[in-house]
């Protein structure tokens, strides 16, 4: 008799009884923020937002009141002077690290001549009121680097509607 209850009312209010209900497609994701964030934008980064520093480092710099997630892709080209040759990149956003990679020589794999570049990505999520720096910083050892400096670029992505994701410490049953 309760489910019976149950199934009417929910019917009353208009919801209907999960075996009626047909699973929809869901939108594809927008560009741009969500209406949350009214009055920001989430604008393409091309090269005019873009500078070489230095052989070591390249800057982009995502203007006032930008939101949103951009895939960020770096990479650093030396040419080896012998042995010991090893190559390091990072991606700063603000004054956060998102990562580096690096590249160490070994017995198995040396780097004693030749031209080599190392890539790295990160995924951002931004919400700024301020500019915002994102650099590529990159170093190398017993090699010279490229005099154009590091590349940087930043791919707008859709946004997902998930702020945050983590892992959650759970309790194993034995």
């Amino acid at each position: 008799m309760r489910p019976l209850i149950i199934a009417a009312a929910l019917s009353v209010i208009g919801v209907a009884a999960p075996s009626a209900q047909t699973p929809t497609a869901a939108p594809a994701a927008p560009l741009g923020p969500p209406r949350a964030y009214q009055g920001y934008a989430q604008p393409d980064i091309g090269a005019n937002y873009c500078r070489v520093v230095n052989a070591g480092q390249t800057t982009c710099t995502l203007p006032a009141m930008t939101a949103g997630r951009y895939l960020v892709k770096a990479s650093g080209t030396s040419t080896a002077l012998g042995v010991g040759a090893a190559q390091k990149l990072s991606i700063i956003v603000g004054n956060r690290n998102c990562g580096a990679a690096e590249r160490k020589p070994t017995t198995q794999n040396p780097w004693t001549s030749g031209v080599k570049t190392i890539r790295l990505n990160c995924e951002i999520l931004v919400l700024t009121d301020r500019p915002l720096a994102v650099s590529a910083v990159y170093g190398d050892a017993k090699a010279n680097k490229a005099p154009a400096g590091p590349s940087l670029t930043l791919e707008r992505l859709p946004w997902e509607g998930v702020l945050s994701a983590n892992v959650a410490p759970t309790e194993q049953g034995e």
